[in-house]
């Protein structure tokens, strides 16, 4: 398990490489959005904001900027990140705290324009683990996420069909055990692996629709 003090040196690496990018010649001209976004984000989630799996580094590709936002400020605050068997959430804790406010606007809507991920069925799970995936989605996630997992705005709950499954699973699996909290609702805590399942292989099934502005 990564510790916090390799993270932070990790983190402080990863800012002079930054800084090093920062130095080239016809910076100022580029997109504000985009230079944040490939100084800060893209060693892990790729150009394309599809993120790397073996760093569980999620997609982020096509999130509205108000939900990433809302994140990178609980990860600033130490309201998300904080848990020692969290590296990743860790590490983005710490980037989040190099970022000024107007760097989070930003960024929010560079990451915003990316192209949504549609490969989001990595998994493949079976008909049979996934039945009565609809019916577990009615009853603890559409009310918060909407009726194709597609977010709402008001309730600030991000749109989840925008995750690959693996994504999903893994933030559940966090829910569980405590590593994240969700939201003043912690019901999903007591859905246990095989509903998880069944849940996720719903949830990439549906399609990516226009966002809840």
């Amino acid at each position: 398990m990564l510790d916090r003090m390799f993270i932070r040196f990790l983190v402080i690496f990863l800012g002079f490489v930054g800084v090093c990018r920062s130095d080239e010649s016809g910076m100022l001209a580029e997109d504000r959005g985009f230079v944040i976004y490939r100084d800060n984000c893209m060693d892990c989630h790729l150009t394309t904001g599809m993120g790397i799996r073996e760093m569980n580094a999620p997609s982020i590709a096509g999130l509205p900027r108000w939900y990433v936002t809302d994140q990178l400020r609980k990860f600033r605050r130490e309201e998300r990140g904080s848990h020692d068997e969290d590296p990743s959430g860790i590490l983005m804790q710490m980037k989040a705290m190099t970022l000024e406010e107007r760097d989070l606007v930003f960024v929010g809507k560079y990451i915003e324009s990316l192209a949504a991920n549609l490969a989001r069925d990595t998994l493949g799970l079976k008909a049979s683990e996934v039945a009565g995936g609809a019916r577990l989605c009615v009853a603890n996630c559409i009310r918060c996420h909407g009726d194709e997992g597609e977010g709402v705005r008001s309730e600030r709950a991000p749109p989840l069909n925008r995750q690959p499954d693996w994504y999903l699973l893994k933030q559940m699996e966090n829910f569980r055990l405590g590593k994240r909290e969700h939201g003043d609702d912690s019901s999903v805590a007591e859905v246990d692996e095989e509903s998880a399942k069944a849940i996720v292989g719903w949830i990439v099934g549906q399609p990516v629709r226009a966002r809840d502005e």
